[in-house]
C-alpha cells in the first residue's frame, strides 16, 4: 500500500492527527493494534484551548453534551472543605469555554473516530507496527495484520508515532526518553458514588498518607477517581477497588457510598521526555514523545495540540508551501513546551503527594490561606485559568512569529489569536467563529475593501483566506487604533503582525517555510 502520511497508534493524539489531516485533504492511514476504541483510560480533562479546537472542528457541542463541565476546584482536608477556586468566573471573557471540561479520554476517541468516518476514513484496527526504514523520499513500514498474521508493507512520505508511552516507534526511531517513575503506584476507579456533593466541582483530598482526586463524568453520580496507594499496599501484587474502599473514604473524610465500580486498576506512572519530536520524516507526538503526572489535567490536551501544530505544517509541505525549515518548528515549539509541562505537573504532583512533614503542613495550612488570597484577585485567578486552560501559551520565540510593526500591542506574534467579541451575521460571537477553515487568515483591521484583490500572490491565494473586520473599543483596549494586518497559522495562532500589506511582504514571509 501507499500513503501520503502514515500515523501508528489511535489514541486522542494519532486520531487527532488524523482528522485534522483529513481537513486539509491529505490522504493518510491510522493503524493500532488494538480492536478497537480504549474504554479504559485515564486522562479527564479537556481544556479551554482544546474545546477550542474542536469548536474549529464543529465538535464542541458535542463534547459539552457528552461531559460534565467543571465551575470549581475543591480541596477536602480531614473531611473539612479548606478551600474553593471557580474555574468559571476566572476564565470569563478570556475564551468560550470558562471552566474545565470533563470528557474521559475513550469518549474524545469516540468522538475523532467518528469524525474520522464521517470524512471516508478509517482506521486499521488489529494492526500491529513492527519495523521502519526511512530514504530521502520517505518511509517504508512493516506491519502484521493480528487477524490474518499476514505482513503489510506501506510506502509514506512521512511517519507520526502516537503509539504511546511505551512507544516502538521511539525505540525503532533511537531517541532518548529521559526522566523517571515516580515511587509510588497509582490506582484510577471509575466509580458511582452517592453522596451530598455538588455535582459541577473537581475535588481534590491530600492528606499525609495518600492523595485522592475526583472527577465528575457525564450523568449526575458518576466519577473517576484518582489516586496513591498508601505505603502499606506497597508490596502487595494483588489489589481490588475493595481493599481501597476504606482508605478512600478516611482520606476524602465526607459521607459517601460506592453504589457501583465499573472499572479499575493500578499502575505505575512515569515523568519522561525525548530529546527530539522529530528524526528526518518521522515525528513522535502525545505520550510517545512525553509522559507526566495527571497533575492540572495537562497530558491529553498537550497530545491533542501536538497533532494539531504539526498536521498544518505537513500540509503546507506536502502542498509545496514549505520545506525542511517549516517541520524543523514542530519540534522547536512543541519541545519547549512539554519541557516546561514536566516541571509544572512534578511540582504540583509533588506538592500535592509528598508524605514529608513539612510539606503536609505546608498543604495543610498555608495553601488554603494562599488560595483565600487569590480567590479576592481577578488577575491572579485569571494568571491560574489561563495556565490550567493552556490558552497563555505563546510561540513568540519561534521562526514562524515575526512582528513588523513597533506599535505597542497587548499582544504578540506567537500568541493564540485574541478573544475578541464582534458581531457576526447579527450574531455577537468571537473572532474564533471566523478561523475554522483548514487555511491560513489574513486579518485585516480597519482597512479598505480592495485590499482581497492586491495584497495576496497568486501562488498563495488558495492557502490564505482575507477576512476584513472595523475597528472597534474591543480592539482599541489592545492597542489597535488604526489600520492593522494580522496572519493567523491553520491552529489559529498568530503568525504575522504587519503595519502594511503587500505580495512583497507575504513573499518575504513564506521564505521562512521553505
Amino acid at each position: 500500500m501507499n500513503t501520503t502520511v502514515i500515523i501508528i497508534g489511535a489514541g486522542p493524539t494519532g486520531l487527532m492527527a488524523a482528522c485534522q489531516l483529513a481537513r486539509f485533504g491529505v490522504d493518510m492511514i491510522i493503524i493500532d493494534a488494538k480492536a478497537g476504541i480504549n474504554v479504559e483510560s485515564r486522562a479527564m480533562l479537556v481544556t479551554a484551548r482544546s474545546m477550542e479546537i474542536y469548536q474549529q472542528m464543529g465538535l464542541s457541542d458535542k463534547v459539552v453534551a457528552g461531559g460534565k463541565y467543571i465551575e470549581d476546584f475543591t480541596i477536602f482536608m480531614e473531611g473539612k472543605e479548606k478551600l474553593r477556586f471557580s474555574m468559571g468566573s476566572a476564565g470569563n471573557g478570556l475564551t468560550d469555554f470558562p471552566y474545565l471540561q470533563s470528557f474521559e479520554q475513550s469518549r474524545n476517541e469516540l468522538l475523532l473516530y467518528e469524525h474520522l468516518k464521517s470524512s471516508q476514513h478509517g482506521v486499521l484496527w488489529n494492526t500491529e507496527f513492527l519495523s521502519l526504514e526511512q530514504s530521502t523520499e520517505g518511509v517504508t513500514v512493516r506491519l502484521r495484520d493480528l487477524t490474518s498474521q499476514q505482513l503489510l508493507h506501506i510506502q509514506a512520505k512521512y511517519l507520526i508515532g502516537c503509539d504511546g508511552a511505551s512507544s516502538k516507534v521511539r525505540q525503532q526511531l533511537k531517541c532518548r526518553f529521559d526522566g523517571g517513575t515516580y515511587e509510588n503506584k497509582f490506582f484510577v476507579a471509575d466509580t458511582k458514588i452517592e453522596w451530598e456533593q455538588p455535582v459541577h466541582q473537581l475535588i481534590a483530598a491530600p492528606s499525609k498518607a495518600n492523595f485522592c482526586a475526583f472527577f465528575p463524568m457525564y450523568e449526575d453520580g458518576n466519577y473517576r477517581i484518582l489516586g496513591t496507594l498508601p505505603k502499606s499496599f506497597k508490596d502487595k501484587e494483588v489489589i481490588d477497588f475493595k481493599a481501597l474502599e476504606t482508605v478512600i473514604k478516611e482520606t476524602i473524610g465526607v459521607p459517601l457510598e460506592f453504589k457501583t465500580v465499573n472499572w479499575f486498576s493500578v499502575y505505575k506512572l512515569h515523568h519522561r521526555c525525548v530529546e527530539t519530536f522529530s528524526v528526518n520524516r518521522c515525528f513522535l507526538a502525545g505520550d510517545a514523545a512525553h509522559v507526566h503526572s495527571p497533575a492540572g489535567g495537562q497530558g491529553m490536551n498537550t497530545g491533542l495540540q501536538d497533532a494539531y501544530n504539526l498536521s498544518w505544517k505537513l500540509w503546507m509541505v506536502l502542498n509545496g508551501h514549505g520545506g525542511k525549515k517549516l517541520l524543523d518548528t514542530y519540534h522547536a515549539e512543541r519541545y519547549h513546551f512539554a519541557k516546561w509541562l514536566l516541571k509544572f505537573t512534578d511540582r504540583i504532583f509533588g506538592f500535592m503527594t509528598s508524605n514529608n512533614t513539612l510539606i503536609y503542613r505546608l498543604r495543610r495550612y498555608l495553601m488554603p490561606a494562599i488560595f483565600k488570597m487569590v480567590s479576592f484577585s481577578p488577575r491572579m485567578k485569571k494568571g491560574i485559568f489561563t495556565t490550567l486552560s493552556q490558552i497563555w501559551y505563546s510561540y513568540k520565540y519561534s521562526p514562524l512569529s515575526v512582528q513588523y510593526t513597533a506599535r505597542t500591542l497587548k499582544f504578540k506574534a506567537g500568541d493564540r489569536f485574541p478573544y475578541i467579541i464582534i458581531e457576526n451575521e447579527g450574531i455577537m460571537q468571537s473572532c474564533h467563529h471566523l478561523l475554522t477553515g483548514p487555511k491560513l487568515h489574513l486579518l485585516c483591521i480597519g482597512t479598505d475593501a480592495e485590499l482581497k484583490q492586491t495584497c495576496t500572490p497568486h501562488a498563495l491565494m488558495p492557502l490564505i483566506k482575507i477576512v476584513e473586520l472595523p475597528l472597534s473599543p474591543e480592539w482599541l483596549k489592545l492597542g489597535v487604533s488604526e489600520q492593522i494586518y494580522i496572519l493567523v497559522r491553520p491552529d489559529n495562532y498568530i503568525c504575522l503582525i504587519s503595519d502594511v500589506m503587500d505580495e512583497h511582504c507575504l513573499l518575504t514571509y513564506f521564505r521562512l517555510y521553505q
